[in-house]
């Protein structure tokens, strides 16, 4: 059987060798075929996961945890490094809002459901907010500026290149927390359950894949900013440059570190009502 994997513009190291044939060489050849489906949003993974239309999906924290809960036979697979990027809860020139606690009352946009919930959990908890004192505004998983400063919200989640050109926009914005203050931010590889355990060598060969392709980035930072800026998003291939530039990449297998941060982040979806039932993180882990 032959390997999909589901790829989205928001997931650098798929996306990425979903076009470099060079980089899928080893893996096609350990799966016996491999496939990409391409789709916009990575909220969509779960749903193809589910209907067996992609074995291996790519997201931030989030997506696997709400999966999870909701009864899908998932594991996880990999994980990058962290991905403290530019960016985090970022406010307008002039804005009254200093720190996390003075978001209680206002309103702020992100995509909901994407890391950026695991985010906005870290922000309930760490100011004492209930979920209903602070106004949540959905944008699309490929925001532009223009959606971001259409949202009316009183702050924005988001991080480069998408921080860039809204700064070019509204100059004078300020960080009121970093991405790296909130959460790791890394990209969470996961899939289904019953494919992984009966084709283990499959999943050793996805993770040096991944990792071949990420560090192939970080050596053709101006060919993977091209292919970037051809992904479907609207930022410019200079912004991915410079949102590449200092980017921490390498993938790796899941270690007690990462399964303790999804831990805390599922832990938090409950205490807040981002899922309906408790997740033991560790279950959706096949033991060696």
């Amino acid at each position: 059987m032959s390997l999909t994997i589901g790829t989205h513009p928001n997931n650098l190291a798929t996306w990425i060798l979903s076009n470099v044939p060079e980089l899928q060489y080893g893996l096609a050849e350990a799966a016996g075929g491999l496939d990409f489906i391409r789709y916009v949003d990575g909220r969509e993974t779960a749903p193809l996961l589910r209907a067996g239309s992609i074995q291996v999906g790519a997201t931030g924290s989030t997506p696997p945890i709400v999966a999870q809960s909701a009864g899908d036979t998932i594991v996880y697979l990999g994980r990058s490094r962290e991905h403290p990027e530019h960016g985090g809860v970022i406010v307008p020139a002039g804005s009254p809002i200093r720190q996390l606690g003075d978001l209680k009352g206002r309103s702020i946009a992100f995509t909901v459901g994407s890391w950026q919930t695991h985010a906005f959990s870290e922000i309930l908890d760490r100011s004492g907010a209930a979920p209903a004192e602070i106004k949540v505004i959905d944008i699309p998983a490929v925001a532009t500026a223009a959606d971001v400063l259409a949202s009316g919200a009183d702050a924005w989640l988001i991080h480069d290149p998408l921080l860039a050109a809204v700064e070019e926009k509204t100059p004078g914005t300020r960080i009121v927390a970093t991405v790296a203050e909130l959460v790791p931010n890394r990209s969470v590889f996961w899939g289904d359950r019953r494919y992984a355990s009966e084709n283990p060598g499959v999943i050793s060969a996805l993770v040096k894949a991944l990792d071949d392709t990420e560090r192939w980035a970080a050596a053709n930072p101006d060919a993977a900013a091209d292919l970037l800026t051809g992904s479907g998003r609207s930022d410019s291939a200079e912004k991915w440059r410079n949102a590449l530039a200092h980017r921490p990449w390498g993938v790796g297998a899941v270690d007690e570190a990462f399964l303790d941060e999804q831990q805390r982040a599922a832990d938090l979806f409950f205490r807040y009502g981002v899922v309906n039932s408790a997740v033991r993180v560790r279950d959706a882990v096949i033991a060696h």
